[in-house]
């Protein structure tokens, strides 16, 4: 897991993950189950253009947080309003008069096979750094953080370690457009990689 930092009143806060949807219709498109947005709105320009460099909107990324983003593609749709979910009361009651239910505590549990700790990116501090997103081909994310000068092929050295059982062949790709990453020794600046999402792809 990658750990970002900010501070709050004087102290450093650990940052939590979250995970946005946006959906792309025919008549626009909406992020989570917010309202539609119009592709030729003004406010939506900067938006629509950080997906289409196939970056994670600053819009997204407030509050200093890991961020995971899907995309849906639904452009032969119109767009549909989600309908609100209705939540059941999921407490346990008792008749007015009778007595009070007796609480207890269950016990604390120590898990017995603490997690590993994932391979990390070297990097220097010192340096500009970026935070790239990795959707491998297995469903599952990747997260961390490099300097500007690393490679396309320190992203594939990244995935190798933290996924030693993964598919022996496979190829990077940006979204949004789609593109192939195949110049290994491209630096992550040069590639338009900052703040990206890259897909693994089975070859």
């Amino acid at each position: 897991k990658q750990w970002y930092q900010r501070r709050v009143r004087g102290s450093q806060e650990e940052p939590q993950e979250t995970e946005r949807t946006i959906t792309f219709w025919k008549d626009g498109f909406s992020v989570d189950d917010g309202p539609l947005r119009r592709m030729d709105d003004a406010t939506n320009k900067e938006f629509l253009s950080s997906v289409m460099r196939g970056e994670i909107p600053r819009e997204l990324q407030r509050g200093a947080v890991e961020v995971h983003v899907n995309m849906v593609d639904k452009r032969s749709e119109d767009f549909v309003a989600p309908k609100p979910i209705l939540r059941p009361f999921s407490g346990s009651g008792y008749r007015l008069g009778s007595p009070a239910p007796q609480v207890t505590s269950a016990p604390s549990v120590t898990p017995t096979n603490p997690p590993t700790s994932r391979p990390t990116v070297s990097l220097d501090e010192s340096q500009p750094t970026t935070s790239i997103q990795i959707r491998l081909a297995d469903g599952t994310r990747l997260v961390s953080k490099f300097n500007h000068t690393h490679t396309v092929g320190d992203i594939r050295g990244f995935i190798n370690l933290s996924r030693p059982d993964g598919p022996p062949s496979y190829s990077l790709m940006t979204t949004f457009p789609n593109k192939v990453l195949s110049e290994e020794g491209q630096s992550i600046a040069a590639a338009g990689l900052l703040n990206a999402v890259i897909v693994q792809k089975r070859s």
